[in-house]
């Protein structure tokens, strides 16, 4: 049961035979990761972090379990040497959140692929936590605080005749110097404004292209699906053979692998489920079976999802030969032209991450808003005095707010590790909403009223 913290007490299972489902916070998990089936292993996590159960497990039939009671599993852990322990435990726990990641138990966004917004004002206005002022914020007060310590010393230079809130006296020698300063820096800051709001431009668009491309991955996936259970033979009672059920079934697991892989293939976070451990907590958590595990140890790992997609032209080709899809030369050329597509689309990945942003026009944006930001305190005092250390502030805030938002942009996927809480995409997301239209199609024709 979920929460449960005897840790004394937990025991670690093994389904032998049976269906169970699997709820967290009193919601079940959508297929496949909500259903337990033959093999499946569960209750390890407890045992091997010392935290409650993160699940509740229900028996849904007749089920025959092999348990192992907490001692024993401990002693057959403490048989490797601590070190390697130690690695083994880490690895885990890291594939452990991948898989949590693509199964919803942890989400970034509560569920959305981003972080949604309301067009609110004041709602607008109360956001701190994912925003660019979260991670902008430190800069600013670091450049109000050089400000203020330029304006310390100006002052004491010039021998300032001037009140504390007011403009400094441009007669003053040191005041007329800055002025002339001044005039140049503001051309600068046209420039600044100029190529970083066209930088900014397009950063967002790449990772608007990254997006769209995720989305249509999507669809393919859901064309592919609809195709097949639309030409799924069915029985005089309008429902499924049991030879289409089977092949609608593999089609749609070897969808749902696919589609993570493709992902892991790209995004560093899930990059570990390609790895052979990886892949063999996929098969205890029962995402793949034991002929699908196999089949994908004789592949490299970054071919995972190519054999994937194969598995699905295959079956369905075997499907219509077995006469469990029925036979149609537009259907096949269109399902060709589907998986075709597919195929071009997630290669696209790679282009689009390769050719994000040349190295040397980062770095010039990067050095031109830093120039710019530097040497406002300098350019402001002989306009503004004292008031310049709020208008550098504000200036940093959004100059360096707008540089660090177009480079979130340019990492759709996370994979810098640069910054925690920014626009990334869950991925997780993505995936979910994947295998929910692996079988979305075969759920909806499953009843036909004709």
């Amino acid at each position: 049961r979920q929460g449960d913290c005897k840790i004394d007490r937990m025991n670690f299972y093994v389904l032998q035979k049976g269906e169970c489902s699997v709820t967290i916070d009193n919601k079940v998990l959508p297929d496949p990761y909500g259903t337990l089936s033959e093999g499946t292993v569960f209750g390890e996590l407890g045992m091997l972090y010392s935290v409650p159960r993160a699940a509740t497990i229900t028996a849904e039939t007749d089920c025959t379990l092999y348990q192992i009671d907490r001692r024993t599993f401990r002693y057959f852990i403490s048989s490797q040497q601590p070190q390697d322990r130690e690695d083994v435990k880490t690895e885990l726990r890291e594939i452990d959140t991948a898989i949590d990641k693509i199964a919803g138990v942890k989400t970034r966004y509560s569920g959305s692929i981003i972080h949604p917004f309301r067009p609110n004002r004041a709602w607008l206005w109360r956001r701190w936590t994912g925003t660019v002022l979260q991670h902008a914020y430190k800069g600013a007060l670091w450049n109000m605080l050089i400000t203020a310590t330029i304006s310390f010393f100006i002052g004491r230079r010039a021998d300032c005749t001037w009140a504390v809130a007011m403009a400094p006296d441009k007669s003053n020698p040191i005041i007329s110097r800055m002025t002339a300063f001044g005039q140049s820096w503001h051309y600068m800051m046209n420039l600044t404004t100029f190529i970083l709001t066209f930088f900014l431009s397009q950063s967002y668009s790449l990772w608007r292209e990254m997006y769209n491309t995720g989305r249509k991955i999507q669809g393919r996936l859901n064309d592919v699906g609809l195709l097949l259970a639309t030409h799924a033979k069915r029985q005089d009672n309008g429902r499924y053979t049991p030879e289409a059920e089977a092949v609608l079934d593999d089609v749609a697991s070897f969808s749902r692998l696919f589609h993570t892989f493709c992902w892991a293939n790209y995004a560093r976070n899930l990059r570990i489920l390609l790895t052979p451990r990886g892949m063999s907590r996929m098969l205890s958590r029962g995402l793949m079976t034991q002929n699908d595990f196999n089949a994908l140890q004789s592949i490299e790992q970054a071919g995972a999802n190519n054999a994937c997609l194969e598995w699905m032209v295959l079956r369905a080709f075997k499907g219509i030969e077995d006469g469990a899809i029925k036979d149609s030369e537009s259907m096949e050329h269109a399902l060709l032209a589907k998986i075709s597509d597919l195929r071009g689309t997630y290669a696209g990945i790679s282009d689009i991450l390769d050719g994000r942003m040349p190295l040397a026009y980062a770095h010039f944006v990067q050095i031109l808003v830093d120039s710019f930001l530097i040497t406002a305190p300098v350019a402001l005092y002989a306009e503004l005095g004292l008031w310049s250390i709020l208008s550098v502030g504000i200036l940093t805030l959004f100059y360096s707010g707008l540089l660090d938002l177009a480079k979130i942009f340019l990492d759709p996927l996370g994979n810098d590790e640069w910054c925690k809480e920014n626009v990334n995409m869950d991925i997780g997301v993505l995936i979910r909403e994947g295998n929910a239209g692996s079988t979305r199609w075969k759920n909806g024709a499953a009843v036909v009223p004709f």
